[in-house]
């Protein structure tokens, strides 16, 4: 990739849709747009238990062993004048780091017992194990170590060891300078986003046309308008899996709460299809954002507009529309373009002592159904672009386009290549899962364990924890920068939903097992201030410089804005644990693509999936590799290793 002073093509109309445009027809559905306890044997002895017999000699005597499992059993035989144990004991506590080791040493009551049958187990073998009494650390987080025996009837007697085992380098995460407020706030057009913390206030409007009676009864407008609220601000149990509120409160770990209203439904006195049209749809729809939000304000009663804008920068936090007739798609109708889910801006300056609107989002009711869940709802026709096999109300496609309202791009191939870069499985590529590490970062919602020297590292599922690794050949501290990302992919939390039910029988469906996904972020900026790269969006008139459109056919203007050369380069691609696999790939996320236990990776190995080869983007190598030494469902431990 070129370093020198770049020379920008400015894409003047075709970005200002940055989400939902069409997606590829063989696609389907709407995909649109992280106590040292007493040891009396020390630490670290050598272990003589291979097998066979071998003799240990501690403070309670000595006594002869075999090893019977993989937790271990200590055993004597017994005779005619057998003294079993009334009582065993061993240290109640210990702490060591990532790869030591200590044997623990039985103590039993009475002492003169000759009965010395010990079984021993381990609580979490991702923690420790133990064979023989010799507990080794595997990785980091803690572990109860149990020896078991019985008394002379036959009763279990125990004692426990609680086990922390630490890293052995300590790392914490840092926290990343800028989010995307900071990006939509210095963006080269006028844009703006949700604010990303607190509680952000949407206006929320229903659309009626003047013939949406061809679609809805009259009589179930209030059903439909109840499943929007539904959508947006209900609970699990009410949408049956996540609305848009939920999905986000749990992404954000409460660090966004969404709130809004929404209102009685707006009618506009004329046909849907005089906002059907792909370029006059798209004018009139800006339009009705407005006439839409002052017709709500100007009623009596109604919330004041300052109450919607909860940053203060002037503009509502979000209108979404919400339009009484079905998408294009469901229609059959290829003019009827406009009639589709996006999300757009307003493009007006703002108002401090007056909010407007600015961001906005448009969107069939349509997309909250299966077609047989319409005709219910509805009371007329069946038309359906969502998916509730599996839930009560579908909110796949308002989460994907919440994304884009909080700022974020789309992570498919608008081109007709239909490259899969991401992998498919996240919520700002097939609006399927939970959104990529990178994208959870971006938003200020996670924050990165940044090594700077060779280190085993152990991380939890990025889902319940936000645990990510980021390794870089520079010192990053803006999120908007060239890295590599590790996170502990688990079918669980928003994963878990499309990870068990393919959504819409088409999209890709989570890997059901865990494994470290592996992801090449390429987030740096162009300044149209300062006419180069840039990792601060306060140099102002700021773009990305990367996408994940592969061309410009069809005139999509989905593509790098820095020409040809650079259509290659993504802003988010999944590096899969496949040497074959090319940066040119057609496949999405599987089982497969997952570094699993005893998986290692280098650049080198890997470099046919990287534009410049065993170089990144930046002109540079990556100078890290690592292995995968312990990995389950609860944890993974990785071992960084620094060229």
């Amino acid at each position: 990739m070129k370093k020198t002073l770049i020379k920008l093509l400015i894409p003047l109309t075709a970005l200002l849709v940055s989400s939902c445009q069409l997606m590829p027809s063989n696609k389907g559905g709407s995909r649109t747009n992280p106590t040292t306890g007493e040891d009396s044997t020390g630490d670290s002895s050598g272990d003589t238990s291979k097998g066979g017999t071998s003799t240990t000699t501690g403070q309670s005597g000595t006594s002869s062993s075999s090893n019977k499992s993989s937790s271990g059993t200590s055993s004597t035989s017994a005779g005619p004048t057998d003294i079993y144990p009334t009582a065993i004991s061993i240290p109640s506590s210990k702490t060591l780091d990532v790869g030591g080791s200590f044997t623990l040493s039985v103590t039993y009551t009475p002492s003169n017992t000759t009965v010395r049958n010990v079984t021993w187990s381990t609580s979490k073998s991702s923690v420790a194990t133990v064979s023989n009494g010799k507990v080794t650390a595997v990785g980091a987080g803690s572990a109860v170590i149990t020896a078991k025996a019985k008394n002379a009837s036959g009763q279990d007697i125990s004692s426990t060891c609680n086990v922390t085992v630490n890293d052995s380098s300590s790392i914490t995460k840092t926290h990343l300078s800028y989010t995307y407020d900071d990006y939509m706030a210095n963006n080269y057009y006028t844009l703006d986003n949700c604010p990303l913390s607190g509680s952000p206030k949407l206006l929320i409007i229903p659309i009626w046309f003047s013939d949406s009676t061809d679609f809805i009864l009259e009589s179930k407008k209030e059903t439909i308008r109840s499943d929007i609220q539904k959508a947006y601000l209900g609970t699990n149990s009410e949408t049956g899996w996540r609305s848009v509120k939920t999905f986000y409160e749990e992404e954000s770990q409460g660090t966004m709460t969404l709130t809004g209203v929404v209102t009685d439904w707006y009618n506009v006195g004329i046909s849907y299809k005089s906002y059907a049209n792909k370029s006059s749809g798209q004018s009139a729809t800006t339009s009705l954002v407005t006439a839409a939000s002052n017709a709500y304000f100007g009623k009596s009663g109604s919330d004041p507009r300052s109450s919607f804008d909860t940053n203060n920068d002037g503009y509502l936090d979000g209108v979404m529309l919400i339009y009484a007739a079905p998408d294009f798609r469901s229609l059959g109708n290829e003019s009827y373009q406009n009639l589709w889910a996006y999300c757009n801006w307003v493009l007006q300056s703002a108002s401090v002592s007056n909010p407007i609107p600015n961001v906005f989002f448009w969107a069939s009711y349509d997309f909250m159904y299966s077609s047989s869940k319409s005709y219910t709802q509805t009371g007329k026709t069946s038309y359906g672009h969502g998916d509730t096999s599996h839930c009560n109300v579908d909110a796949h496609t308002f989460i994907h386009e919440m994304g884009h309202v909080l700022g974020l791009e789309d992570y498919y191939d608008y081109s007709d290549a239909n490259y899969e870069a991401a992998g498919g499985f996240s919520m700002q590529d097939y609006n399927v899962g939970g959104h990529d590490p990178y994208s959870v970062m971006a938003y200020g919602w996670a924050d990165p364990y940044i090594p700077t020297k060779t280190m085993s590292i152990t991380i939890n599922p990025f889902q319940s924890s936000h645990d990510i690794i980021l390794l870089a050949n520079h010192t990053v501290d803006s999120v908007f920068d060239e890295y590599m990302l590790l996170e502990l992919y688990t079918p669980t939390g928003l994963n878990q939903f499309d990870s068990q039910y393919q959504y819409s029988g088409a999209y890709p469906l989570g890997p059901s097992t865990p494994g470290i996904r592996l992801w090449h972020i390429d987030a740096r900026l162009v300044s149209y201030t300062t006419y180069d790269w840039s990792t601060n969006p306060n140099d102002g008139g700021v773009m990305h410089a990367m996408t994940n459109t592969y061309n410009n056919d069809n005139d999509n203007g989905h593509v790098s804005p820095l020409g040809e050369e650079y259509y290659d380069y993504n802003i988010l691609q999944l590096i899969r644990n496949d040497t074959s696999e090319t940066y040119h790939t057609t496949a999405v996320l599987s089982s497969s693509d997952l570094f699993k236990q005893g998986n290692s990776y280098s650049q080198a190995t890997y470099s046919s999936q990287f534009v410049d080869g065993t170089k990144m983007n930046n002109g540079s190598a990556l100078g890290w590799s690592f292995s995968v030494t312990s990995l389950s469902s609860t944890s993974a431990t990785i071992k960084v290793t620094k060229s």
